[in-house]
């Protein structure tokens, strides 16, 4: 397991290891400005089976961490005005928005699902090295299904051996996640209350 420190991770040498790693349908966890997540490249099926072995789920879609607006307008087949007027502003944030997925995306990679959901962290870093790749990453907590998410990355490394690469942010302080909203509906849905959920409703009043 390659294991690379937050603060070190734009270094060209550690931007080409996480590209080499994912690339090559490799998993790593990472921290972003909620939980650390399990990601690999979106694109890639071989990543995502990979993620369902290590935390033995199958049944339900992951997100995908995009490290701009543009990379989010390239996975959404439809960007909803009230999306662009009130709610975009909350990103980079602790949010995920659910978009119809645009046509090009094989259906396999969103467990089938007639919705995407897409968010952009708050962690300056990440998002670079995001954009650096040129590919979105594959967003889910890094725990086993059912079970509590794991913040300390020491405890990542021990009950996740399989994973390739490790970014190490240090120990993050407790969460309830990112805040969950369709944005398909109207009026939006609030899908799962997390962090910051008073903003959305400050914003969209009709939640």
């Amino acid at each position: 397991m390659i294991i690379i420190p937050l603060g070190e991770l734009l270094a060209p040498g550690n931007l080409k290891k996480v590209s080499d790693c994912l690339r090559a349908d490799g998993v790593m966890a990472y921290p972003t400005d909620t939980l650390y997540g399990l990601g690999g490249n979106f694109y890639s099926l071989a990543a995502t089976a990979r993620i369902d072995a290590l935390k033995k789920r199958v049944d339900l879609p992951y997100s995908v961490a995009a490290g701009s607006l543009a990379m989010l307008e390239e996975l959404a087949a439809d960007i909803p005005e009230l999306f662009r007027s009130r709610l975009e502003k909350l990103l980079p944030g602790k949010f995920t928005f659910l978009f119809k997925p645009h046509p090009a995306i094989d259906p396999v990679l969103l467990k089938k699902s007639d919705r995407i959901g897409i968010r952009i962290p708050g962690l300056p870093p990440l998002l670079k090295m995001i954009s650096a790749l040129g590919f979105p990453l594959t967003s889910t907590s890094a725990n086993l299904s059912g079970r509590p998410p794991l913040n300390d990355p020491r405890r990542i490394a021990s009950e996740f051996p399989g994973i390739d690469l490790l970014i190490d942010g240090g120990a993050l302080p407790p969460s309830l996640g990112s805040t969950m909203v369709d944005v398909t509906t109207m009026p939006p849905a609030l899908i799962r209350a997390g962090d910051d959920v008073k903003k959305i409703r400050d914003l969209v009043k009709e939640i």
